[in-house]
């Protein structure tokens, strides 16, 4: 390892220390490390935001994959269907419908019973994230798994804030149905 890099790694696995410092600091800062302190909370929410977005595409990804292959469509289309079902209004997800989607989406809650992400806090702050799709297959009670590894970083918001504030080591959501 370098040594840019391994501050680089210092940096990162101190930064909640170092960022109190430096507001405890603020004071005593010159001008350019204080645009820099400012700027921090700016840059936080960029991640978040973008984090978020991130978690979304790659949970209705999930989804529209398992669409697909019960319900023989297009993947577009199911996609489509996945933001029908959930009730997604983020226009940064959103494309122009395509087909007939809304047909696609009354099939798919005809398939599908419930949908759950849960998010488990790991060590080395690592996070699993399990999307659970419960269905009917051929009558009978279904489960499809998918189960992925994220860092801290790439875990929403919601899942962070949830264990720095009130200790939360497994958060769930529930994307369909809606209630």
């Amino acid at each position: 390892m370098t040594e840019e890099s391994e501050l680089v790694q210092l940096i990162l696995e101190n930064f909640s220390e170092i960022l109190r410092y430096l507001q405890q600091q603020y004071d005593e800062l010159p001008p350019e490390l204080k645009k820099v302190v400012e700027s921090i909370p700016d840059v936080l929410s960029d991640v978040e935001a973008d984090s978020e977005l991130i978690n979304k595409r790659e949970v209705y990804e999930i989804i529209s994959k398992f669409l697909q292959e019960n319900l023989n469509e297009e993947l577009p289309l199911c996609i489509d269907a996945t933001h029908i079902i959930c009730r997604e209004d983020d226009p940064r997800l959103l494309q122009e419908r395509t087909g007939n989607a809304k047909k696609i989406a009354e099939d798919a809650k005809e398939l599908i019973v419930t949908i759950k992400v849960h998010y488990e806090l790991l060590k080395n702050l690592t996070y699993n994230r399990r999307t659970e799709i419960f269905y009917k297959k051929k009558n009978q009670p279904a489960v499809k798994k998918v189960e992925e590894k994220l860092d801290w970083d790439r875990a929403p918001n919601d899942v962070r804030s949830g264990y720095l504030i009130e200790g939360k080591k497994i958060s769930t959501f529930k994307l369909y149905p809606k209630e």
